[in-house]
């Protein structure tokens, strides 16, 4: 799965070194296959009685829904009527056999966001009594399917989208105020089923596994208010850098002028996580146990500031001083964009622990989806260990200085380090691995 490994492994050290970082590279393969998916999709429907129901459609977005869709037409077969997933443009050429592809823009709406909540709509529409829709959603899924509200434009949300995530908005604040300009998210997805059943599986990429967040909760009563969108905008103190009419309509919104996403749980409608960040760290500290490391999760909400976060697990390690004891964690940290230099929170967290590393130290971050923020190529994250800093001194580069400029992809290209997988399928958020051999 990860397209560089030999390069990786037979990076500068010794033999040793080589043999760590192996252990590694197989622990995160294994963790992602656990994590497909496919797997996770097929599991959950053959606990399903389908022969109950006249028709089943298929209703889907996210990054992970097109190996979801595959495994529902395996499990339903001729049962199928018909659906639709939308999916990341860079999947073009994917195709399945009855469900319906849709190409669709990530981490900023397109035109063809648009397109596949339309065709999404539509489907739920169709259910009548004694029907199935059949939700397959993941992370992503908030880009993938986007119906602006009235009078909302598809340009004024993707700038809003985009000013929120480089002021390092986490998600649960950029979904608030995406649920309350939208006519799909916060729940919209599920009032529209006026008959019949949905049953939603979704791949949990959000901290704490809150069901609302999550592909901004297309079936999902939204917790949230336009007045918490307002105070999101406060906080992050973007009111003059957004659109003036998105401002506008979320102050209206906040004041009564708009309905308010639904509150009450439906009654038709079924929600179920079927995979999320403690599915990638128990595989990975399974993994571990198997090759004859012991294992610890350190937790399954990783959150905070990534150039925190990955020092202070260093430095839990340097205090336990244990040998062969493999530290995992799982969850989704953020970062501040300051420059246009290409990298992902993961590769700046791989720079952040750089310069405390020791010898004998190896350390991987990497988002589950092989796609770490943005760059000229598909890379996942990084691989560190005490050589890395070595190489660094002798090419004359600071890695302080990378991870102030967000400069990491740059840095890693030419140190060593950077995990190329393409992309990988599934979206369970990030998955970070380190141990003292």
């Amino acid at each position: 799965m990860v397209k560089n490994k030999r390069d990786l492994i037979n990076l500068s050290g010794s033999k040793k070194d080589q043999v760590m970082r192996a252990n590694l590279l197989e622990i995160l393969e294994y963790a992602l296959k656990a994590a497909d998916p496919f797997v996770l999709t097929k599991q959950k429907l053959r606990q399903i009685d389908f022969k109950k129901y006249k028709k089943v459609y298929v209703v889907g977005a996210g990054k992970g829904s097109f190996r979801m869709a595959l495994a529902a037409e395996e499990i339903l077969k001729t049962k199928l009527t018909a659906g639709v997933v939308s999916i990341p443009e860079k999947l073009q050429g994917k195709q399945l056999k009855k469900i319906k592809v849709n190409l669709a823009g990530h981490p900023f709406p397109t035109e063809g966001s648009f397109l596949g909540a339309k065709k999404v709509l539509e489907l739920v529409g169709k259910a009548k009594k004694g029907d199935l829709v059949l939700g397959l959603f993941s992370g992503g899924a908030s880009a993938l399917l986007s119906y602006p509200a009235d009078d909302i434009s598809l340009e004024e949300k993707i700038e809003t989208t985009r000013v929120l995530l480089r002021c390092g908005a986490n998600i649960q604040d950029l979904n608030s105020v995406r649920k309350h300009l939208s006519q799909i998210k916060g729940g919209r997805l599920a009032e529209k089923l006026k008959e019949g059943e949905m049953i939603s599986f979704y791949l949990s990429d959000v901290v704490g596994n809150d069901l609302s967040t999550i592909a901004s909760g297309p079936t999902v009563p939204d917790k949230t208010t336009f007045a918490k969108a307002v105070e999101v905008l406060n906080k992050y103190g973007v009111c003059e850098k957004i659109p003036r009419k998105i401002k506008q309509y979320l102050e209206e919104g906040s004041r009564g002028m708009y309905s308010e996403t639904p509150k009450n749980d439906f009654v038709n409608v079924t929600n179920l996580i079927i995979g999320s960040h403690e599915t990638l760290a128990k595989a990975a500290a399974a993994k571990a146990t198997k090759i004859g490391f012991k294992a610890e999760i350190i937790t399954e909400v990783m959150q905070g500031f990534t150039d925190k976060i990955g020092p202070a697990f260093v430095n839990k390690m340097h205090r336990d001083n244990k040998k062969r004891l493999l530290y995992a964690a799982a969850g989704e940290t953020t970062f501040k964009v300051k420059t246009k230099q290409p990298g992902g929170r993961n590769q700046q967290m791989a720079l952040a622990v750089l310069p405390y590393l020791k010898s004998g130290d190896y350390f991987l971050a990497f988002d589950s989806d092989g796609v770490d923020g943005v760059g000229p190529e598909k890379v996942g994250g990084a691989m560190v260990d005490y050589n890395t800093l070595k190489r660094a001194h002798y090419l004359k580069m600071d890695p302080l200085k990378a991870l102030d400029e967000n400069d990491a992809y740059n840095f890693f290209n030419e140190v060593g380090g950077l995990i190329k997988t393409g992309y990988v399928g599934t979206n369970l958020g990030d998955m970070v691995i380190f141990i003292m051999a």
